[in-house]
């Protein structure tokens, strides 16, 4: 039986290792040397594939790092440095200032009053509380940090002034954020609010003895 010639080296390999029973076998020794040249194919396109598959990735993590060196090395970064410097110092700005958490709960509840007041108006109820800052889901994050939330839960009758008050919160220098707002209309219209600012804990380690 004539064996091709790419099975040669397959077929000469199990003529000293197979036993003579099983070489006598002309058919068999051709199925086994085809079976063993498949095998070496699909190890040898498996190598091909795992090799490609590295080499990729080999060329990807080099241009990352010239597009990381590139930004860091030029003019990006330091504008980047820059921009956000200058955002930071615009939102500290707009922090609530007092020296202490007292005076800055006295002064929120002050504006409050006044806001009110600039329409003859007067809340029935101020609750102001403190808490740490957190972030939308509710854990604390390092952007967030050094900073307290101040939240007035505020009781007022609900009618012009109310929309007036939403107004010039919205347009106030500081940050002013409304959590919760509730219109009651009715015999006993009134309008419940959670607004919330926000100053800066070290107020409150400064104000301890």
């Amino acid at each position: 039986m004539n064996i091709p010639q790419f099975l040669q080296p397959a077929v000469t390999y199990l003529r000293k290792h197979v036993s003579q029973e099983t070489m006598s076998n002309e058919r068999l020794i051709v199925m086994a040397g085809a079976a063993a040249g498949l095998f070496l194919m699909i190890m040898f396109i498996g190598f091909w594939s795992l090799n490609q598959s590295m080499a990729k990735k080999v060329t990807t993590s080099k241009t990352n790092l010239a597009r990381l060196q590139a930004e860091v090395t030029g003019d990006a970064w330091p504008k980047r440095v820059e921009t956000t410097q200058g955002l930071k110092t615009q939102l500290t700005v707009r922090l609530w200032d007092a020296p202490t958490p007292g005076l800055a709960q006295a002064s929120f509840e002050t504006w409050l009053n006044q806001s009110f007041g600039r329409y003859g108006a007067k809340p029935q109820q101020i609750l102001i509380t403190r808490s740490p800052a957190v972030g939308r889901d509710g854990n604390p994050t390092p952007t967030l940090a050094g900073l307290q939330r101040m939240t007035a839960k505020v009781l007022a009758p609900f009618d012009q002034t109310a929309l007036q008050v939403l107004a010039d919160a919205a347009e106030y220098q500081k940050i002013l954020v409304v959590d919760r707002l509730i219109l009651r209309s009715g015999i006993n219209s009134r309008m419940e609010m959670d607004i919330s600012t926000f100053i800066r804990a070290e107020a409150s380690a400064q104000a301890k003895p």
